[in-house]
């Protein structure tokens, strides 16, 4: 008897520390998006089911017509929506929400499953994406994104974090995406969402810097490297998921092969240079940083470089960022840069080029002397893609052009996909 009370005591103590295992994760998870649901409340974006007490229905699927609204409180505009309204040709709209999806549908926001349906089914992360995208300046009619393939670009601005459940969408992932669309650009510009939403009164500064702080978001703990085998040690730390290159005066080679895991981001810091001369795969996100200083014999943005036969490919973010110079001075591009000389990039997820207050302080690329192949989006709100050699854009990916493409001399843009805004310079 003795023996079975001691295996019965085993399995209650196993049992205790697996859910004490599980437990944490799944109220991580919860916590997450309740904090920000709640930080979304207080700066007048977000609303609870309830108008007696705080119940945001987290763990439910919303409706359609709640996803618009949802989406239509997110960006401030609940108070205009009631006041002003509009007109839509939906014959299964609620009369409650009436005004709303007149709102959203005048706006572009929406347009129905069909001529005359709204839909009455629940929201999906497609459809959420696509709205939010839609809010943030992309157009599914002129081909930005396919709006039941809206994934890789909501990953490219940033309003997908891996934390999003796209497999069963809840109204927890849904103020998990408006969370982060705050810190979104506007497309075209350098003007983040908050920015836009502090501009019109939705809320003030103070107001956001007390909704960040309520939310709570940890930052992980950044690891230095000046090396190629600093670099390498610190990647394979599965513990480590912040490192930057800071490397002034002495460029940090890549040579064999190397891969940046996912939820990993490597930030190449002002003044250094990144060299890859060996085999690069990004899982992660690369940040390229732009000046914040500038004299007569130095300018201190980051560059990275593909040469010496190097090939780089990128299955997750590459960020060229720009600038963040007070003046709108030119002093020739400033912003993160991407210099191909003999070598290939390949990319298979997001480049994103951002945007300066001035053009040559936004992300640029130089195609010189290898092709840069894209199979599936760039986004170029920075200074230009300049292209000497090879740009071939493959069939059913996307460059989003909106500021500047040209090709020099011999080099070539080959479009097999979709070029969305300008079209391509000869200079």
């Amino acid at each position: 008897m003795e023996k079975s009370v001691k295996s019965i005591l085993s399995l209650i103590l196993a049992f205790t520390l697996i859910f004490a295992m599980i437990i944490p994760a799944s109220a991580a998870a919860s916590t997450t998006a309740d904090t920000k649901a709640t930080a979304l409340k207080q700066l007048g974006l977000f609303k609870g089911v309830s108008e007696t007490e705080v119940n945001f229905d987290l763990d439910r699927a919303p409706t359609r017509v709640e996803a618009l609204i949802m989406l239509i409180r997110a960006l401030g505009k609940d108070a205009e929506a009631l006041n002003v309204g509009g007109a839509h040709p939906f014959t299964d709209v609620p009369a409650w929400a009436d005004k709303y999806i007149g709102y959203a549908y005048e706006k572009g926001l929406t347009k129905g499953v069909s001529a005359t349906e709204l839909g009455t089914g629940n929201a999906d992360s497609d459809m959420y994406l696509t709205f939010m995208l839609r809010a943030l300046g992309y157009s599914d009619t002129t081909g930005d994104f396919a709006w039941d393939e809206p994934d890789t670009l909501a990953k490219a601005v940033g309003i997908l974090p891996d934390d999003v459940n796209t497999a069963n969408f809840l109204r927890r992932d849904v103020a998990l995406i408006s969370w982060a669309a705050l810190e979104a650009d506007i497309k075209g510009g350098n003007q983040r969402m908050a920015k836009k939403l502090i501009g019109e009164n939705v809320f003030t500064s103070d107001a956001y810097a007390q909704a960040i702080g309520l939310a709570g978001e940890e930052t992980p703990a950044v690891v230095s490297v000046s090396s190629f085998e600093m670099l390498k040690t610190a990647l394979s730390d599965s513990s480590v998921k912040a490192i930057t290159i800071d490397s002034v005066g002495k460029p940090v080679f890549v040579a064999g092969e190397l891969t940046i895991p996912a939820a990993v981001t490597v930030t190449v810091s002002r003044g250094s240079d990144f060299y890859i001369e060996g085999t690069l795969v990004n899982n992660g996100t690369i940040n390229i940083m732009g000046a914040d200083s500038v004299n007569a014999d130095f300018a201190n943005y980051s560059v990275m470089s593909v040469q010496n036969g190097g090939k780089f490919i990128n299955n997750g973010a590459v960020n060229l960022l720009s600038a963040s110079l007070s003046d709108t001075d030119d002093y020739g591009p400033v912003g993160g840069t991407i210099r191909i000389f003999d070598g290939s990039f390949t990319n298979n997820g997001s480049v994103f080029l951002k945007a300066g207050t001035a053009n040559t302080h936004g992300g640029v690329i130089f195609v010189i002397e290898g092709p840069f192949i894209n199979n599936a989006v760039v986004i170029v709100d920075g200074f230009q893609i300049a292209i000497i050699n090879a740009f071939t854009n493959s069939k059913g990916a996307v460059v989003i052009n909106n500021t500047y493409i040209c090709t020099r001399g011999d080099g070539t843009f080959t479009n097999n996909g979709i070029l969305s805004g300008h079209t391509v310079i000869e200079e």
